[in-house]
């Protein structure tokens, strides 16, 4: 994975997808604590950006979603909420699916890892079982796709 920052083009291969263009103007420009920061803020306004942003700047903020989840065990229960968990996996789905998918290949073990961690620990996410369920299928679906494409 490259460490310099992905530039416009990276969000925006083809020039013309304004959702990556919105995730350009969301966090172009900045170093992965940054966008972290960002993300923490505002979780709900965010996370789509991961779904349309190109497959090398993908590559370079996964380690923004994978932080975000992980450290929902050291949050107390009643401050945690769902942190995006049934849409992130969706959003993972996609890239891997897209035309940037070879950019994202360097991240499957990473994401195979997240997808334990998450089926592992779903009750955290939700304390509704119905919620619960879809989590983990989202989770699921996601590892399977991944698994594919080994």
């Amino acid at each position: 994975m490259s460490f310099s920052l992905p530039t416009e083009l990276d969000f925006d291969p083809f020039q013309c997808d304004l959702d990556a263009q919105r995730a350009w103007r969301n966090f172009g420009g900045l170093t992965l604590d940054e966008a972290h920061a960002k993300f923490e803020e505002c979780p709900e306004s965010y996370q789509e950006d991961f779904m349309f942003m190109g497959g090398m700047a993908f590559a370079f903020y996964y380690p923004v979603i994978e932080r975000f989840l992980r450290k929902t065990i050291a949050i107390p229960a009643d401050l945690r909420g769902d942190r995006q968990s049934w849409i992130l996996p969706q959003c993972i789905k996609n890239q891997f699916e897209g035309p940037g998918n070879v950019d994202v290949r360097q991240l499957r073990d990473s994401v195979l890892e997240l997808c334990a961690f998450m089926i592992e620990n779903v009750g955290l996410f939700a304390d509704d079982w119905n919620d619960v369920a879809e989590i983990e299928n989202q989770w699921r679906d996601l590892r399977q796709l991944v698994v594919k494409s080994l």
